[in-house]
């Protein structure tokens, strides 16, 4: 079995270490944070998780862009996450 490693740096990194905190993103907090492409991104996070066939912790959830829209919003579940018992979470 492999294990999950990240390298340090890279985006699946900066992502992995801000959800292990219990905190969530969105495609515009990601954009200020310097992360472009953020479905892709966390795609690829789950991809790591995949191919060290580890259970992936990725959730997500759609909630009101304040635009009149809808965005996801992503996190971890497991690590305290406010969002994990709301109603609409769903595992990536």
């Amino acid at each position: 079995m492999a294990t999950l490693t990240f390298k340090r740096g890279s985006t699946p990194h900066k992502l992995h270490e801000h959800f292990v905190s219990g905190k969530s993103l969105t495609y515009d907090e990601a954009y200020a944070m310097g992360i472009r492409h953020l479905t892709q991104r966390v795609a690829d996070l789950k991809k790591k998780f995949e191919d060290a066939a580890v259970k992936s912790p990725l959730a997500v959830i759609d909630e009101s862009n304040k635009r009149g829209g809808v965005h996801a919003r992503y996190f971890y579940k497991g690590v305290h996450c406010p969002l994990e018992d709301r109603l609409g979470t769903r595992d990536y």
